[in-house]
């Protein structure tokens, strides 16, 4: 009985440890957001006037302050290429288990190798294409 349960549950298991993993990071950083929100808006309450915020925005903290509104595409790219890296890895994985038990896990291997792989291909192109549009900036495009 126990060997027709494992292959039936296993994978489920698996599956809802990702998405447990993955829904408490995505809590995680949406708690974090929430934070800093909260403080950056009371820290623009503090201010009475537009000169007075003005003035603070010249100053070096306040420099510092509106660097963390701008986009950063190096974040972007390197999320992708870690998630392709681990996905690759947990791909492998899978298909070394394949091989050396008498579990099938060829076809999620595959399909996490193949994933992992198309994250790093989309790192790499997003890599290319930022590198060329900032070219394209500084060019006058």
């Amino acid at each position: 009985m126990e060997d027709v349960l494992v292959p039936i549950f296993a994978p489920a298991i698996i599956f809802g440890a990702c998405v447990a993993i993955v829904w408490l990071i995505l809590k995680f950083r949406q708690h974090r957001v929430e934070k800093q929100a909260e403080i950056q808006q009371q820290l623009l309450t503090k201010f009475e006037s537009a000169g007075e915020l003005s003035d603070f925005l010249d100053t070096d903290s306040g420099q510092q302050f509106m660097r963390q509104f701008e986009s950063n595409p190096h974040r972007m790219i390197l999320l992708m290429l870690s998630l392709g890296i681990v996905s690759a890895f947990l791909g492998l994985g899978f298909l070394l288990l394949s091989l050396f038990s008498h579990m099938d896990f060829m076809y999620p291997g595959i399909i996490l190798l193949v994933l992992g792989f198309g994250f790093a291909v989309a790192a790499a192109v997003s890599r290319r294409l930022s590198v060329q549009w900032r070219q394209d900036e500084r060019g006058g495009g």
